[in-house]
């Protein structure tokens, strides 16, 4: 089966781990961005993510990432998976390196305590109109633990 697409998760945390596995088992190629190099090795060495899903078995298609320019290079399209309090700062992050237009999946629930701004309305405001491809919201009753063990789910 052929390689669909390059696809970035920024954060290794539960819901963004399980979404890589989804993107794996697509046949994705899957990149998993975390700022702890100790996740990161475990992932690579050990295809696990202990702390977040204990006890499941990464696909050896995830390859983690503790460089974020490594993990964005040739990619057009990243999952957000970092909490709400972080977008902006890992936002600032990314198009400080990207000079390609992204397509931005965000997973993360919440709106920004200050401003009361929606996560797309922060993308909006720290993204440069010429790297914006989308922006797109992905949301759903369902649990990175149900994810993780492949149970039925909606998203």
């Amino acid at each position: 089966m052929q390689v669909t697409e390059k696809v970035t998760v920024i954060g290794a945390g539960s819901w963004g781990t399980a979404l890589a596995m989804v993107l794996a088992d697509n046949n994705h190629e899957v990149r998993l961005w975390s700022h702890n190099s100790m996740q990161v090795e475990e992932i690579n060495q050990s295809h696990t993510n202990k702390k977040y899903l204990p006890e499941i078995l990464l696909p050896e298609k995830i390859v983690g990432y503790a460089l974020l320019e490594e993990a964005l290079s040739g990619v057009d399209t990243i999952i957000l998976a970092v909490p709400t309090k972080a977008i902006r700062e890992v936002l600032r992050q990314i198009y400080s390196i990207q000079k390609t237009p992204l397509t931005i999946v965000h997973v993360s629930k919440g709106i920004e305590p200050d401003t009361l701004l929606r996560i797309s309305e922060m993308i909006e405001e720290e993204a440069p109109v010429n790297l914006l491809k989308d922006i797109v919201v992905l949301s759903g009753p369902s649990h990175a633990e149900e994810v993780s063990l492949r149970h039925p789910t909606t998203v």
